[in-house]
């Protein structure tokens, strides 16, 4: 990949967030911890957090690359840590905060890399096997609009309910 094409890909990671940011400042406490009536469904705030231990880990894996090409990298249960690790306590637009702080601390520890140790960072991943440095950050430069689907289906949600509520008051 080109230096140019690697710039753009590392901005393209670090500002990853801004459509998730603006949907979810705009939401009410009531709203991020609402959960639609549908099968293994988690609330905003589920998902915010969630953002958060996953970009935790993406931190060792992307930096884990650079330092140590080749290492193997642990798999990681994302429903086991939201059912054990007290998610719906937790305040989602601080975890929010958090990796989006996070992303900024990746992205400028990634665009000061040099070519040649940037060509060589790589992880080993148990179900996805080798990864370049480039392919984890494309994976994780859709991971926020993978969830901004599930903001928007959870807000979608909570309005029909609103309206359902309103409708049986009368």
């Amino acid at each position: 990949m080109e230096r140019n094409e690697y710039v753009a890909l590392v901005s393209a990671f670090e500002h990853a967030y801004d459509k998730l940011i603006s949907k979810a400042n705009m939401l009410s406490p009531e709203e991020l911890r609402f959960v639609p009536a549908l099968k293994d469904a988690w609330s905003t705030n589920d998902h915010l957090v969630h953002l958060l231990d996953a970009d935790c880990n993406l931190v060792m894996r992307l930096r884990g690359a650079v330092a140590e090409p080749g290492k193997p990298i642990p798999a990681w249960d994302p429903e086991a840590w939201r059912l054990r690790n007290n998610y719906a306590q937790t305040d989602g637009l601080f975890c929010l905060d958090l990796a989006v702080a996070l992303r900024k601390f990746i992205a400028e520890s990634l665009k000061g890399l040099d070519d040649e140790v940037r060509e060589k960072a790589w992880i080993l991943h148990p179900e996805r096997g080798e990864l370049s440095l480039e392919a984890v950050l494309k994976i994780y430069s859709g991971h926020p609009d993978f969830h901004l689907k599930y903001l928007e289906r959870n807000s979608e949600a909570f309005a029909q309910s609103r309206a359902g509520t309103k409708g049986g008051q009368r």
